[in-house]
């Protein structure tokens, strides 16, 4: 072959080789010659605009290629600034909330197991099955954890950046970035010292929720709805009371599900909770069954007469004065002889008429109790905002 190898290539015949042997030019041996640089020579070279092709692998001896453009195609070299700012698997998503599409560059094509794709997105997902489809494949849904369902929110707002891996056989796309980790779930409580709740959350703040339509004072559709639902059906219309979006009041009864409250744009009142200690629900063995979302209790008491332990008044007799009309008559405390305020009256045979005048016994109590004024019942008590999982 005229290619040793190395790189360098070999001619067949020698024109000064020839001169030299006294050899004339000739046809056969000038077209063998030009045949085989044509073929074996150019034929083996890589042109400059991309139609010779290697047929095998080409060893770059530690060169590199220089000055190349960012890759298009899925089988093109990708440039260091690609690959270094990520942005082969990035791009921002369209569709909507809960149906995010996205368009590559270069296109990713059908979806291998295991691929991964990052887009930023512009809303929170709403329901539990938001779907993703990437450069016009099938739309698949979006799970969390191993296959389970988000929680609305889970896709946070405008601007956020998810990842998602493909499982291809689950036809699925995981979300590797969840906002809740599945430890939180709607309806979780968490004490804060922030006044405002991020995406997901709801303060506690003795106000109404609803749909964005509802008029309550924490309108956001996009959220609402899981916790709508959960306490719809676990509270009482007396621990959290729901109204119509004019106001007026209504029943869970009167709504029938929590579907047809929602979708009439009824708003529900939080449990109260503001400057309020939190407490357990249920029946604690030997005490009061609390229900759930229901209030009690007040910051001072004033005692009745009911709550006083019984008790016996204490106090002092008066003393007793008498005075008689005859002088051999004596008056004697006596318990055997009966007499007024436990005196006899003892005289020595005389005979006559005996009158006395006095006074009975008195008695002087001592003031008992106080002034019925109320006093606090507040434990020692740390203060914190209280929010609500979504």
């Amino acid at each position: 072959m005229p290619w040793n190898g190395s790189g360098g290539f070999s001619r067949l015949y020698s024109w000064i080789a020839d001169k030299a042997a006294g050899l004339n030019i000739t046809a056969s041996r000038m077209d063998a010659d030009s045949n085989d640089l044509a073929t074996s020579g150019f034929g083996n070279c890589l042109t400059r605009d991309g139609q010779g092709q290697p047929t095998a692998n080409l060893p770059m001896a530690t060169f590199r290629h220089t000055g190349v453009g960012n890759a298009a195609n899925r089988t093109d070299y990708a440039a260091l600034n690609q690959a270094q700012d990520g942005l082969i698997g990035w791009t921002i998503a369209g569709g909507s909330a809960d149906a995010l599409t996205a368009t590559f560059t270069p296109g990713r094509g059908t979806p291998s197991d295991g691929a991964l794709y990052s887009v930023r997105v512009a809303a929170p997902n709403a329901t539990p099955t938001p779907t993703f489809a990437p450069d016009g494949q099938t739309a698949r849904t979006i799970t969390k954890s191993g296959g389970g369902a988000l929680v609305p929110g889970d896709i946070p707002g405008n601007l956020a950046e998810i990842i998602l891996r493909y499982n291809n056989a689950n036809t699925r796309y995981e979300l590797l970035n969840p906002v809740n980790t599945g430890l939180i779930t709607t309806g979780a409580v968490m004490l804060t010292v922030a006044t405002l709740a991020p995406t997901g959350w709801l303060m506690f703040d003795d106000g109404t929720f609803g749909s964005a339509a509802s008029g309550s004072s924490n309108s956001n559709s996009a959220l609402n709805q899981a916790l709508f639902t959960l306490m719809f059906n676990n509270l009482s219309d007396t621990a959290a009371p729901i109204l119509t979006s004019t106001g007026s009041g209504t029943t869970r009864a009167g709504q029938g599900t929590a579907a047809a409250a929602w979708a009439a744009n009824c708003r529900m009142t939080l449990p109260k909770t503001l400057g309020r200690a939190l407490g357990v629900a249920g029946a604690g063995s030997g005490l009061t069954s609390r229900a759930l979302g229901s209030i009690t209790g007040a910051e001072s008491v004033t005692l009745g007469t009911g709550n006083l332990p019984p008790y016996t008044p204490q106090g002092t007799n008066g003393s007793i004065s008498v005075t008689s009309t005859r002088s051999d008559i004596m008056l004697t405390p006596t318990s055997s002889t009966t007499g007024g305020g436990g005196f006899g009256i003892n005289y020595a045979g005389a005979s006559g008429a005996v009158t006395s005048t006095g006074s009975g016994p008195t008695f002087t109590g001592t003031a008992q109790g106080g002034t019925s004024v109320p006093f606090g019942i507040m434990q020692p008590t740390t203060w914190f905002n209280v929010m609500i999982r979504q």
